[in-house]
């Protein structure tokens, strides 16, 4: 059982490091973008992958909670509600590009829409890795 917790716990940390890293793309490819079809051409490989890796921390994090017997703590709390906050933030942000197909001259409005979702995403996961780093 310490086994498994022990490997959960190096997987877990990876894949913040893999969801820190997709977030800075992410602002790249944003402030990079001059037009809206390639970067929706990009979103619709960055999506998943996001939505990948936030699924292997949700997941290694229910195999830690379940090492430990499923005994609640502030940490486990406090990742629940982060995870839902980031799920509904990635939505909010991804659900415009579906509307915004052929509005001309659409990437600076959704671009400063995205900055402050991405922005408030960033400052989450650095918020919660800190804390749980330390």
């Amino acid at each position: 059982m310490n086994y498994m917790y022990n490997l959960s716990i190096i997987f877990h940390n990876y894949s913040v490091i893999s969801l820190l890293v997709l977030i800075g793309l992410n602002f790249v490819l944003l402030f990079k973008a001059e037009e809206l079809l390639p970067y929706r051409k990009k979103m619709a490989y960055m999506t998943p992958l996001i939505a990948i890796v936030l699924a292997s921390i949700l997941f290694t994090g229910t195999i830690m909670m379940a090492s430990k017997h499923l005994h609640f703590t502030l940490a486990n709390i406090a990742m629940i509600i982060i995870g839902t906050t980031f799920i509904v933030l990635e939505v909010k942000r991804v659900k415009p590009l579906k509307y915004l197909k052929n509005v001309p001259h659409a990437i600076p409005a959704y671009r400063d829409y995205a900055k402050k979702i991405i922005s408030a995403e960033l400052i989450i996961v650095m918020i919660i890795a800190v804390w749980m780093w330390i």
